[in-house]
């Protein structure tokens, strides 16, 4: 039966830099978790916003006429009633809905105030239409046409342009916080990359004996990176869980909030998934950081 082969270098016996690291990494671990938990709500924010405005059109019927004159409240419901009819024979359009006096007061009431809920107060009518295929470019020109054959002051409007400045908004909020996840990251592997330059400088005399005695740079560096891989791993472990209870405490705190602006975080196999990626992604890269700083420190060494 083979026996363990007991480490030729102390290095479990001396704390050089290890409680340091070890601190380093669990803050850093930590951050990088609360960024990522950042990046998921981005992400599900951009998918919540995106699919509620794509595939939608709003029709705008003016209270102005062609002539200038402006319309009656009873001859505006007429025409977006026959607004309504005439779209609803689209065949490219999954539902149209007249949107009410109501509703209209409170899009507007933010400009408006109080004085969006005055009855004599003429405002345009609204009507919410919803596209089979939100990107078919040919059916919005129909619909397009349509609307001009019943009212040709009425105007359409697909969100484009307010879209695709979402889309950008989101994209850099979630590269940003991507960005700030790597940085944490690259801390952690800075940190250690220092210890394990100030254990080698500690054991250089032991080094030097182990070489003496025909000890390979790989048979000793291989030491360095196992201890490594042993506090960064638990240390990364630890930041994890500590990032990702205080996700759920700030989810818990802003729960309100959350709920009327925010789409919920869905704590699913996706999200714990992404979240576990964060410590072995630290481990991993320190493990290859530690192995290349020790092999090139130890072939310089004479």
């Amino acid at each position: 039966m083979a026996t363990k082969k007991p480490a030729d270098l102390a290095l479990e016996k001396d704390d050089v830099g290890t409680k340091f690291v070890t601190l380093v990494v669990i803050m850093m671990t930590a951050l990088a978790t609360l960024a990522m938990g950042g990046a998921l709500v981005v992400h599900s924010l951009r998918a919540s916003w995106v699919g509620e405005v794509s595939g939608h059109m709003t029709i705008e019927i003016p209270v102005t006429a062609a002539d200038g004159t402006v319309r009656e409240t009873e001859s505006l419901g007429i025409i977006a009633e026959q607004m309504r009819d005439a779209l609803s024979k689209d065949i490219d359009i999954d539902s149209v809905r007249l949107m009410s006096r109501s509703d209209v007061e409170k899009l507007v009431q933010p400009w408006l105030g109080d004085v969006a809920g005055t009855a004599d107060l003429p405002l345009p009518a609204l009507i919410a239409v919803r596209l089979k295929h939100p990107n078919d470019a040919q059916a919005i020109g129909e619909i397009a046409q349509t609307v001009k054959r019943v009212d040709p002051v009425a105007t359409s409007e697909t969100h484009q342009a307010w879209l695709a400045d979402l889309k950008r908004f989101s994209l850099v909020l979630l590269m940003a916080a991507l960005l700030m996840a790597a940085a944490t990251i690259a801390c952690s592997i800075l940190s250690v990359t220092g210890a394990v330059k100030a254990r080698l400088a500690a054991h250089h005399a032991d080094i030097d004996l182990l070489h003496v005695m025909g000890a390979t740079d790989n048979y000793i560096g291989g030491q360095f990176v196992r201890l490594v891989v042993k506090n960064v791993g638990r240390a990364a472990l630890i930041g994890t869980v500590a990032g990702m209870i205080a996700l759920k405490t700030g989810g818990l705190v802003a729960g309100e909030l959350q709920a009327a602006m925010l789409p919920a975080f869905r704590w699913d196999f996706t999200a714990l998934l992404w979240f576990a990626v964060c410590p072995a992604l630290v481990t991993g890269l320190s493990l290859l950081a530690a192995r290349f700083t020790v092999l090139r420190t130890l072939a310089v060494m004479p």
